[in-house]
């Protein structure tokens, strides 16, 4: 028993709340009230929480009015030391209003009610009631148990299992022989500590992260503590482990998709340099065929530009050839005229001769010197005929030189119309 009177002494020294605890009630505050204190005492002193519990239910009456509205009118009767002033001072206050608001509600679904007076009764289930409130912690509901049963412990059958395992009491489930039995162990002084210390201790000894037995180290100094902390241990290994195996599966199932992916990019890559190169030879064939069908185009444009200019020669020489044709009979019609003209000054000439010869016949001649005017008429006479002789000569050599101008004016386009006809044959062949 001593050894069980020394782990209540290191229990009570080494466990707290982790939320503040009044240090007395305070008079004329109902159960709902001393846990609005507790809730407020998380933001402020207890001095503050009780005066603010006190404004609160001066200033709006009813808590189901203070439970529906909003939070910032709550902070309005939050009492503090701030000096800070209006929006600047509610926003301050509006933490302890809105943790408060949340407490109301809390105990308004789990009981149907705004009022905790039932825990004064024999017959409530504490540990159905101890264990539902979310707001109010464990050693906060056991110390308004404490309050409403006028000091005694705060026994449910959750308790009992747990002082059970720790080896601090035999095993009951009940709640009368479970009293008695944590009476015996623990000091009438010691009671109210105790209360709030293994309420601490039950109510975290289930955390994931942080549990009762891994925080306190009293807790350890019994075997079921012991045996809580080595399992733990024991599954926190086997969790490492297995994390590091699975981690080490991952990593190779990483590495090996890692690999796979590596292949497959290898591949897809010999595929698209396959098709690259495909690409690209069959670029190469098109620019291929498209630089032959540029030659082929040049080709024929050069053709056509050459059957295009032996056109244009032909058409330039026959236009020349026209055109020479044209002076040439314009020539022939010039030396045509011009020696019609000349036959015809040659006839005027030959008249007005013939004329005047008349004339001279026609006067009457002198009958001296008869000689003289014999040997006059035998010279006009022999001049006449080498003048007619002459002329003569001149009009067949004239007519004989007209007549070559025009053979050989035939001869010529002759040739060029033959000239012609064979040009074209050439043309016409090189061009099929």
């Amino acid at each position: 028993m001593a050894k069980k009177s020394d782990f209540v002494a290191r229990l009570i020294q080494e466990v707290q709340p982790r939320h503040p605890i009044p240090t007395g009630p305070k008079e004329g505050f109902s159960l709902l009230e001393q846990g609005a204190v507790m809730v407020l005492m998380r933001h402020l002193t207890q001095t503050q929480a009780e005066a603010s519990v006190a404004s609160l239910r001066a200033g709006i009456g009813d808590w189901n009015e203070a439970r529906v509205c909003q939070a910032q009118e709550l902070a309005q009767y939050i009492k503090t030391s701030s000096r800070k002033k209006g929006m600047e001072l509610l926003n301050s206050r509006a933490p302890a209003a809105r943790e408060l608001k949340d407490y109301l509600q809390d105990v308004f679904q789990e009981t149907h009610s705004l009022d905790l007076e039932f825990f004064r009764e024999e017959s409530t289930e504490v540990g159905e009631v101890i264990e539902s409130f979310k707001v109010l912690d464990m050693p906060s509901t056991a110390y308004l148990f404490w309050l409403a049963s006028d000091g005694q412990l705060t026994v449910h059958s959750s308790l009992l299992k747990l002082l059970d395992r720790l080896g601090l009491i035999p095993r009951t489930t009940s709640l009368v022989k479970g009293r008695a039995s944590i009476e015996s162990l623990v000091p009438e002084k010691d009671r109210y500590a105790f209360n709030l210390a293994i309420h601490e201790v039950l109510a975290h000894w289930n955390d994931e992260h942080e549990p009762s037995y891994v925080t306190y180290e009293v807790l350890r100094s019994l075997p079921y503590g012991k045996k809580a902390f080595e399992d733990r241990e024991a599954a926190l290994k086997r969790e490492a482990a297995a994390r590091k195996k699975e981690e080490a599966r991952e990593a190779l199932a990483a590495k090996r998709e890692a690999e796979r992916l590596a292949k497959e990019q290898e591949k897809e890559r010999k595929r698209q340099e396959q098709i690259a190169a495909r690409e690209q030879r069959e670029r190469e064939k098109q620019e291929r065929i498209a630089a032959r069908k540029a030659a082929q185009e040049a080709k024929k444009k050069e053709a056509a530009a050459k059957a295009e200019a032996a056109k244009k020669a032909r058409e330039d020489k026959r236009v020349a050839d026209a055109k020479a044709k044209a002076e040439a009979k314009k020539k022939a019609e010039a030396a045509k005229k011009a020696a019609a003209k000349k036959e015809a000054a040659k006839k005027a000439a030959a008249k007005k001769a013939a004329n005047k010869k008349k004339a001279t016949k026609k006067k009457p001649t002198a009958k001296k010197k008869p000689a003289a005017k014999k040997a006059s008429k035998k010279k006009a006479t022999t001049k006449k005929a080498s003048s007619k002789k002459s002329a003569s000569k001149k009009s067949t050599t004239k007519k004989s030189a007209s007549k070559k101008a025009t053979k050989k004016t035939t001869k010529k386009k002759s040739t060029k119309s033959t000239k012609k006809k064979a040009t074209k044959k050439k043309s016409s062949k090189r061009s099929r």
